[in-house]
């Protein structure tokens, strides 16, 4: 009886002893992914009896592939060197990821880049000085304002650019609303040019890179949409016209473009935005072209402060005599904007 017990005892400290060696080695990169096959020798006194032994265990498996079974096969070796197979036991490995993929995340995202909606909201304050040729039946002048003369009248005529920009999107794809409303009276001699103006942008956006708020971070995006203009413009040569001539048109163009940004520091990044538009379609003007580059300074978690200089160049003209309307001006000066994020 001592004899039979002796031996099962030592085949289950043998067993044990086997299994826990061979669950440090690495598995045989010869097998199939996902299977590893692992064998234990027990050597049993000449006078044991044929012991079969079942045993459980969890193998973790030292591989990427998907989650499979291995296959340990016990075999006891008996005085006669007859081997045998005693248990065969079916083993899940661990799985575990073993590659993380970035998620989108908008343009002023959170650091983890969650995926979910978003929306900036932005009001800025932009003065710009003015250059070219304005017209309104028959009349045409030249407009020759910089930014310090725009900043004057700013100060003292509250004469400028005011405008509300607002974006919303899900993962790579959202959209951008701009409504900017705008005085300009600037001299040139005996010449007098009144404009207001409002323009309207709606564009969508998708995004061909990803980034986040980390220093390094790359986010580029390509847009295309339309920009709606409404121009007022009353001109008047002093000593020559008694009253101002006055002309008004509106008028929207096609445009597509891209933006970039790249972040600095945690709190610190820099972008730029151009698109061009018209294309001479219908009534829409000749040609547009608009460049926007910055900064962004995170002053809150959800808060923050934009400064940078924008260059907007359109090019239109339509109609002839009384109806004759010519717009070929650049306008281009500092900007300022507090934008927050939901």
């Amino acid at each position: 009886m001592k004899t039979p017990l002796r031996s099962l005892v030592a085949c289950v400290a043998a067993l044990f002893f086997a299994g826990v060696a061979s669950a440090e080695d690495p598995l045989n990169s010869a097998e199939p992914a996902g299977t590893a096959t692992v064998d234990f020798s027990v050597a049993f006194p000449s006078d044991a009896a044929p012991t079969v032994l079942v045993v459980s265990a969890e193998f973790p498996l030292e591989s990427t592939a998907p989650a499979g079974t291995a296959t340990v096969e016990f075999t006891a070796t008996a005085p006669s060197d007859r081997q045998r197979p005693v248990a065969t036991v079916e083993v899940a490995p661990v799985a575990a990821p073993s590659v993380y993929t970035p998620q989108p995340a908008e343009h002023l995202g959170e650091a983890n880049c969650p995926r979910r909606p978003w929306a900036v909201i932005a009001p800025y304050a932009w003065i710009f000085g003015m250059h070219g040729q304005v017209g309104a039946r028959g009349r045409v002048l030249t407009v020759d304002q910089s930014v310090s003369d725009a900043v004057d009248a700013a100060v003292d005529d509250m004469k400028g650019a005011l405008g509300l920009h607002v974006e919303a999107g899900y993962g790579q794809s959202g959209l951008i609303a701009d409504l900017t409303y705008f005085h300009v009276v600037p001299l040139d001699g005996f010449a007098r040019f009144d404009s207001k103006a409002a323009m309207f942008e709606l564009l969508g956006f998708y995004r061909v890179r990803d980034g986040c708020r980390e220093p390094g971070a790359v986010t580029l995006d390509v847009l295309a949409g339309v920009r709606y203009y409404h121009f007022s413009n009353d001109l008047q040569v002093v000593g020559v016209d008694p009253l101002p001539i006055e002309r008004t048109s509106s008028w929207t163009d096609l445009i597509v473009g891209a933006r970039a940004e790249v972040q600095l520091l945690d709190k610190l990044g820099v972008f730029v935005r151009g698109d061009i538009g018209g294309f001479g379609i219908g009534h829409a003007s000749r040609q547009t072209c608009n460049v926007i580059a910055g900064f962004e300074c995170q002053l809150l978690q959800h808060c923050s402060f934009y400064a940078g200089y924008r260059w907007l160049k359109i090019d239109r003209s339509s109609g002839a005599g009384r109806d004759a309307f010519l717009l070929d001006a650049t306008l281009a000066g500092p900007f300022i904007a507090l934008g927050a994020r939901f």
